[in-house]
């Protein structure tokens, strides 16, 4: 028993000596040196933390190496993004409305099937109109024959103006002009008694039935053209003047959790509401499965303000450490190794958007570099020069 207390005696003892060696080093560099060398900072403060004793700690000490996530530092362009709300709407809406009376005697489709340009959706009877499309046709050709009785001997003419205006007092005392155009007339409503795709698409609000009787005016039905989706958001004036067309956008689907969709800014209402201080905008993306239905609720991210040529880091790779930002970069014990050491770095950030953070230069921290490798999960309780081992890589497990 009394070996027991010796021992943890002599434990409390080496801890407290340590503890304040560490504390006697510190003191020594403020009074040679008001900055000491950050990565000297990082060994110390590092050390302060291993002295908590946690969990990280205790695989450092015994050489396990801990199992992180990694992702790479970029040089690039840094979005600022405005996020906003909207509703998918079909790229194109052609509603079909009955121009002539009549029943419907087919209607070979239903709603929601996809369509060609110029499918058959619905007919009415053609029996009325085709027998009016005859007696046009038999009231034409009299008309015709008496022209050609009111003309005959004309090419005998040699005075072209006297020809030409003996044809033309023919052609009304015929009725040829008259007769002409109820031809054409009872042609074109022949052809709406069949109601037809104008482009490619799906029946919407299709409305009829065999047996329907519909008049001039009537609707028939609606064809989506949804190849692409078009979603209006209202942007706020203070993001707005960022946005610019052919800008790119993401897109989240309230009815597709956890998927996103990549759109591109296609126009940017050059007006803003004086109430509500919002101005449209409209993001334009593919959908050629059809997946995405108009009326869809959206939630839109356009990128706004650009700054060009920026280094960047994960954001969930910054922590804190005696209030200052710390990234923990990975250096491996060889090239193309997945082991290595986690390297305590004091950074300053700058621009920050929901995923990136700006790394700029400094003179009392470091910068990071581009491709540099650094700790994303696994790593708020490492000290500097931890053993790690990389379970993933932007989002890829590591073989």
């Amino acid at each position: 028993m009394k070996s027991r207390y010796i021992v943890t005696f002599i434990v409390l003892v080496l801890g407290i000596a340590a503890i304040t060696g560490i504390y006697l080093r510190l003191q020594e560099n403020a009074a040679t040196d008001d900055e000491p060398d950050s990565d000297n900072s990082a060994v110390v403060d590092s050390a302060l933390e291993a002295a908590r004793g946690t969990a990280a700690t205790s695989a450092f000490a015994t050489g396990v190496a801990v199992p992180v996530e990694g992702g790479g530092a970029r040089r690039g362009t840094f979005v600022i993004w405005a996020s906003a709300e909207g509703q998918a709407a079909a790229l194109r809406t052609g509603l079909l409305a009955a121009e002539v009376t009549g029943s419907i005697i087919e209607v070979p489709v239903r709603e929601g099937d996809f369509v060609r340009a110029g499918q058959l959706i619905a007919r009415i009877d053609p029996s009325v109109y085709e027998l009016d499309l005859k007696e046009a046709e038999g009231a034409l050709e009299q008309a015709m024959a008496t022209y050609q009785e009111l003309t005959l001997g004309d090419e005998r003419i040699d005075e072209e103006a006297l020809k030409v205006e003996r044809q033309r007092q023919a052609r009304v005392r015929s009725g040829l002009a008259g007769a002409e155009a109820r031809v054409e007339r009872a042609r074109y409503d022949l052809q709406k008694t069949e109601f037809r795709a104008p482009y490619t698409g799906r029946v919407a609000n299709l409305s009829v039935d065999v047996g329907s009787r519909v008049g001039p005016g009537d609707s028939v039905a609606t064809i989506v053209d949804v190849s692409s989706v078009d979603v209006d958001v209202q942007v706020l004036e203070s993001e707005i003047a960022a946005v610019a067309r052919d800008r790119e956008a993401t897109v989240h689907f309230t009815a597709f959790p956890g998927e996103e969709f990549k759109g591109v800014v296609v126009s940017v209402n050059p007006v803003v509401d004086p109430t509500s201080h919002v101005g449209r905008v409209t993001v334009r993306l593919s959908n050629p499965e059809a997946r995405i239905l108009p009326g869809m609720h959206a939630n839109v991210r356009i990128a706004g303000a650009l700054y060009e040529d920026r280094i960047s880091v994960p954001k969930e790779s910054i922590v804190e450490r005696s209030r200052r930002e710390v990234v923990f970069v990975f250096e491996p014990s060889e090239a193309g190794s997945t082991t290595g050491l986690a390297k305590w770095r004091y950074v300053t950030t700058g621009l920050e958007n929901e995923d990136w953070v700006e790394i700029v230069a400094s003179d009392d921290s470091d910068m990071v570099q581009e491709g540099e490798i650094v700790l994303v999960a696994g790593h708020t309780t490492l000290t500097h020069d931890a053993r790690v081992r990389l379970a993933v890589v932007d989002g890829e497990e590591v073989q």
